[in-house]
């Protein structure tokens, strides 16, 4: 069995189904036209009506729900970012299309140097960098938390861009009609890589990351991976819990989100979530009207998963239900001890002689592994690391895997 293949059939075994949903619109008004999820601050969650329009938030978690007015009078955003202690949003605007609020929408504050006339189709950032990229002017980036943006496509031949994602110090964009470009220098530049993936298969839909491989997917169907960062793609037979294809990929910290469409022999749409970088899947879908759901919007805040439903099945808002790994769980850490947290220079393991440690690795508060090595060691350094959350990962030579938060 091919390498490929071997880690399809890992990363899509034991699916099962999961608990409930429930309505969460106490608050929203008019929702004739559906709602839009439009992510959270380290305090509050955003949504919109595409009704009317309004904006809405909540610090409950989704019990009750209070009005704000958009950045924009009448323009709701099409997406939202919580970054530097400021919570972005990107709006379809014919002036300034990029905004942000330090009192969780409250006040609004335009930012200098942003897009102008066209649509933020959403954020990305890596370390201090943080990128919005665009329907028709590319990317742009802020090194300064946000006030100040500059345009940074150089190399970038395609502007329609609409999906990012990092990997390690690399910074990947997908677009529509030129497949993916990578920048190795925060932004500054961009080369086409788009080595194995198919001429017909160059308008992307997705690029995401599980542990180590980057996921390609193009709107036409086509699959591909990469183990090398995106230097080169291999098609990938997607499993068959993809159905027809891909609406939906959505990353909280180590919990991994994808919605796929299933219209085709009497199937649904469902829901999937990994805390595990995909090697175990779960059925999330429960008690939704999956067959409707249409790309509508996931959203992780406070320990419970949220989705949104939009003009295909109007008048059913939001829904909320509690994740498979609540933010208060303490990971059972046996056989294996992790210590010390909190942690400086190093962090150290022991485990039983017959629990070999295969690989371990560590990822940031935005889900970003940052730290990854392979075989049975004692401890890793961790003196380059700066403060903050981080997740570390083991996987064991039984093919199980440990996760624990820890403190730096």
């Amino acid at each position: 069995m091919s390498k490929v293949l071997l880690t399809a059939v890992l990363l899509f075994a034991g699916i099962i189904s999961y608990a409930q949903w429930g309505p969460v619109n106490n608050g929203i008004v008019n929702l004739t036209f559906g709602a839009k999820l439009l992510g959270t601050s380290n305090t509050h969650l955003f949504s919109g009506t595409l009704g009317g329009p309004k904006m809405f938030r909540t610090s409950d978690y989704g019990n009750n729900w209070t009005e704000i007015q958009p950045p924009v009078t009448g323009n709701i955003p099409e997406c939202g970012y919580y970054f530097n202690g400021k919570y972005f949003a990107g709006l379809n605007s014919s002036m300034d299309c990029i905004f942000y609020s330090n009192d969780n929408g409250t006040n609004w504050n335009s930012v200098s140097g942003g897009p102008q006339t066209t649509v933020v189709r959403g954020f990305s950032s890596i370390s201090e960098t943080i990128f919005a990229f665009t329907t028709s002017k590319g990317v742009y980036k802020s090194a300064d938390g946000g006030a100040n943006w500059s345009e940074v496509n150089s190399g970038l031949s395609n502007q329609n861009v609409i999906w990012m994602e990092t990997i390690n110090s690399k910074v990947i964009a997908a677009t529509i009609g030129a497949g993916v470009f990578i920048s190795d220098d925060n932004g500054a530049s961009w080369v086409q890589s788009n080595s194995g993936i198919a001429g017909g298969d160059l308008n992307a839909s997705f690029v995401w990351r599980m542990g180590t491989t980057l996921y390609y997917y193009a709107q036409g169907g086509g699959s591909y991976t990469s183990t090398d960062e995106g230097a080169n793609w291999i098609a990938w037979a997607k499993p068959s819990i993809f159905g027809l294809g891909l609406t939906e990929v959505y990353r909280n910290g180590s919990h991994l989100y994808l919605e796929s469409r299933h219209f085709a022999g009497g199937l649904k749409d469902s829901i999937y979530f990994s805390s595990n970088e995909g090697v175990i899947w779960t059925n999330i879908t429960a008690n939704l009207s999956a067959a409707d759901l249409n790309a509508s919007g996931i959203t992780e805040f406070g320990g419970y998963a949220f989705i949104a439903y939009n003009l295909i099945s109007p008048g059913l808002g939001i829904y909320r239900k509690a994740t498979t790994v609540s933010v208060s769980e303490t990971v059972q850490t046996d056989p294996i001890k992790i210590y010390p947290n909190p942690f400086t220079d190093k962090i150290v393991f022991t485990n039983a002689p017959d629990r070999r440690i295969k690989q371990v690795s560590m990822f940031d508060n935005q889900g970003r592994l940052i730290v990854t090595v392979n075989g049975d060691e004692s401890s890793i350094n961790t003196s380059q690391l700066s403060s903050g959350l981080y997740v570390i990962q083991i996987l064991l030579s039984d093919n199980s895997v440990i996760r624990q938060k820890l403190v730096k």
